[in-house]
């Protein structure tokens, strides 16, 4: 009898998991079906692509979309490392297709291109020159692909280290750079985002802050500590940054929203999103970390533009704006978004995109 009962109440379990996940699998795919139909390019003259391209022996994958395709080209970079927008742009792109055809790269060891390759090769070719190589081949594939002269390049957080190195090294393949949330020097940084904290936290009396970040002192260090640096972040973070909400681009409900519904994605996408962010981030660390764009040198022969919001904890707006004044460049500007953190096109979306169209746009004519 009590045989029965275990028997039966096996059989129930496994049938209430198989229907959960039948619901589950059901809510994802009208999930994709409603973004796909909202985000469907239906201009006679639009472009709507996503194709793996054969960039530096592995197949990398592009997305590109615009409502004319003879707009000009914005190849979005994205940060991380690993993480990868292609599934996430739909809170914040559409507006930008209008004036561009926008394309996003999933880069290697990023989303799709992680996952639709060896990972050990990957593993043993995730580093910054080989990085750089890639947003050179990337560029110029996107040129021959769609017959474009130039292109623009947005580089955001850790892909405003490749944005930047392609602007000062192939100036004659870009019409503009656009640096957003852009690293400068990895352990100044540091530094200043540790003191500018500890300021504010005591211009506030916020005593835990104060506590926590106290006891890091002396902070950095000589000597990298994960732990310590984790720690201090995310109180910079917490002093520094926006308040958190639903609204906040990191808000992880509507994150993981964003990344099951996305109709580019399969659930084997969604699985390797998460693992390549592991990976790249863990190789490309130590390269991260000792970043600073002054080697590159000072003179510029391409427009400079760097957008960048004024509550960015993990590049602080400061170090951005000094350095946008000592280079030299045909034109350069520092456009500060007041309300914006690390990620002024989604908290400032309306603002964003009218500087793009004002002040970048025209430096394809």
């Amino acid at each position: 009898m009590i045989a029965k009962i275990f028997k039966y109440l096996a059989i129930g379990i496994a049938g209430a998991l198989v229907l959960a996940l039948s619901v589950a699998l059901g809510c994802r795919a009208w999930w994709q079906h409603s973004v796909a139909a909202r985000r469907a390019i239906r201009s006679p003259h639009g472009i709507q692509i996503l194709e793996p391209v054969r960039i530096g022996g592995i197949d990398q994958w592009i997305e590109a979309r615009g409502q004319n395709s003879g707009n000009p080209i914005l190849l979005f970079v994205h940060g991380g490392p690993g993480v990868a927008f292609m599934p996430l742009a739909g809170s914040f792109e559409d507006p930008w297709e209008r004036y561009f055809t926008v394309v996003q790269w999933d880069q290697r060891g990023a989303g799709k291109t992680y996952g639709g390759n060896d990972k050990e090769v990957q593993r043993r070719t995730i580093n910054l020159a080989q990085m750089e190589q890639d947003a050179f081949d990337v560029t110029n594939y996107l040129r021959t692909r769609f017959h474009k002269q130039k292109i623009f390049i947005l580089g955001h957080s850790w892909g405003s280290i490749l944005g930047l190195w392609m602007a000062h090294e192939h100036p004659e393949l870009i019409y503009a750079y656009v640096g957003v949330g852009q690293v400068i020097d990895s352990q100044r940084n540091e530094e200043v985002a540790y003191q500018d904290a500890l300021r504010e936290a005591r211009l506030g009396n916020r005593k835990r802050a104060i506590q926590a970040l106290e006891a890091l002192a002396p902070f950095p260090g000589p000597n990298p500590d994960f732990q310590k640096t984790s720690i201090a972040r995310g109180w910079e973070e917490f002093v520094l940054g926006r308040p958190q909400g639903p609204a906040e681009f990191l808000n992880l409900r509507r994150l993981f929203f964003d990344l099951v519904s996305a109709p580019e994605y399969t659930l084997a996408d969604d699985y390797n999103f998460i693992r390549g962010r592991t990976e790249s981030f863990n190789l490309l660390l130590p390269e991260l970390a000792q970043a600073n764009v002054n080697r590159l040198g000072p003179r510029f022969r391409t427009p400079v533009f760097f957008f960048q919001g004024r509550l960015d904890a993990p590049c602080r707006p400061s170090l951005v704006e000094e350095y946008a004044k000592s280079i030299e460049a045909p034109h350069k500007e520092f456009v500060l978004f007041e309300n914006a953190g690390h990620f002024p096109f989604f908290e400032e979306a309306a603002n964003f995109t009218n500087q793009l169209v004002l002040r970048v746009l025209p430096f394809a004519r």
